[in-house]
């Protein structure tokens, strides 16, 4: 099976489990690797596959069970 280039905030979402005011405050705060920034409203944003890793580490810091 071949791994997905990017992900929307959406499947970010879904692979990580976390709420979507998280991603926001990652993404922000520029600590989220994005491939491909939105060109406007009804446009996502694209995400690099290693954002799932450091999603998943934000939540462990804040002692979050995965």
């Amino acid at each position: 099976m071949q791994q997905k280039q990017t992900l929307t905030r959406t499947e970010l979402q879904k692979a990580t489990g976390a709420p979507v005011y998280v991603i926001t405050y990652l993404r922000d705060c520029e600590r989220l690797p994005i491939v491909q920034k939105s060109r406007g409203k009804g446009y996502p944003t694209r995400y690099h596959p290693d954002a799932v890793k450091v999603v998943k580490t934000h939540l462990q810091k804040a002692g979050k069970p995965e």
